[in-house]
């Protein structure tokens, strides 16, 4: 569900780390509309929140869906925001071709569903790798959103991390073949919801819209192994450092800070921080301490704030 190793945390903003403000809320909307719109070839499924107010655009990481913004998209409406969270392709419920999935067809996909649904400049929002989508989006088209938020990714190149050589990388970021119950899959939910062990329900239909499930009830990762190699990939090219000054609109980074990353990593991730902040024009950071890597699962309530905040002050920009 992702494509680095996991982190959970909640904490500092602006350029520096200046502590957020504790206790905030959003109101949270009705439920959306399921529908389908066009990428490239491909037919993509959005979850429409609508609303009249800033548009916002949410990506998913690897191997993710849609469902993983469910508890940040319901307060982003409820704030006043036209919200839409979209199924990449090959993932949720949108279709999966066998290949494209390199940055330049992904972006054509986005490029037309954001016609589709009659998005004109929004704030683009991208997790992990829906982040780098979203930072190689902004890049290549400068003028077409109005704001980008990396959510806890394009951050460190993956070939900074997980290995030098393509290879390396490959064989450390293969996705694990999984066969196991759909009771047990979807009781990974508690781990996202202290309150209960069962978790909340959203997430465990984000859970479950991540797979395929046979007739014996055996659910099975729904993105295939050979797609899933191909962003691998596609990662392994991408330099986010020399994509950021090809950036032209304000950034805000929303930054997990994961007990788990430790030493050389927690080390590395910080230091591209501020390498980011030093190459983007308008950027801040929010930090997320304590929080794994999936914050909109984890911080959904937090997130959404801040999210809610950056797209109001950017809506109004020209």
């Amino acid at each position: 569900m992702q494509t680095r190793p996991s982190s959970p945390d909640r904490g500092q903003s602006g350029r520096g780390r200046g502590r957020a403000a504790p206790g905030r809320r959003v109101p949270v909307s009705a439920g959306p509309t399921d529908r389908a719109v066009a990428g490239d070839g491909v037919r993509l499924h959005a979850r429409d929140w609508g609303g009249s107010g800033p548009a916002v655009l949410l990506l998913h990481g690897l191997a993710s869906n849609a469902r993983i913004w469910d508890g940040v998209a319901s307060r982003l409406a409820g704030a006043g925001l036209r919200v839409v969270a979209l199924d990449l392709r090959g993932h949720g419920a949108s279709d999966q071709p066998g290949s494209g999935y390199d940055f330049a067809s992904v972006g054509q996909d986005l490029a037309a569903a954001l016609g589709g649904l009659g998005l004109e400049r929004p704030v683009l929002v991208g997790h992990s790798w829906g982040a780098s989508v979203a930072l190689q989006f902004a890049a290549d088209r400068p003028g077409t959103v109005a704001g980008l938020v990396l959510v806890d990714g394009a951050l460190l190149g993956v070939a900074e991390w997980a290995g030098t050589t393509r290879e390396e990388a490959r064989r450390r970021l293969a996705p694990p073949r999984f066969a196991v119950p759909l009771a047990d899959w979807l009781a990974r939910a508690g781990r996202f919801d202290p309150g209960g062990p069962a978790g909340q329900r959203w997430v465990r239909d984000y859970l479950r819209a991540g797979v395929e499930v046979d007739d014996r009830d055996v659910a099975r990762s729904r993105f295939r192994f050979p797609n899933h190699m191909q962003v691998v990939d596609a990662l392994y090219d991408q330099r986010p450092a020399a994509l950021y000054p090809l950036v032209d609109r304000p950034v805000l980074l929303c930054v997990a800070g994961d007990p788990a990353d430790g030493g050389e990593l927690a080390v590395a991730k910080r230091d591209a921080v501020g390498r980011a902040l030093e190459l983007l024009p308008s950027a801040h950071v929010t930090w997320y301490e304590d929080t794994m890597h999936d914050i909109p699962l984890q911080r959904p309530a937090e997130l959404a704030v801040d999210l809610a905040r950056f797209a109001k002050e950017v809506s109004g920009r020209g």
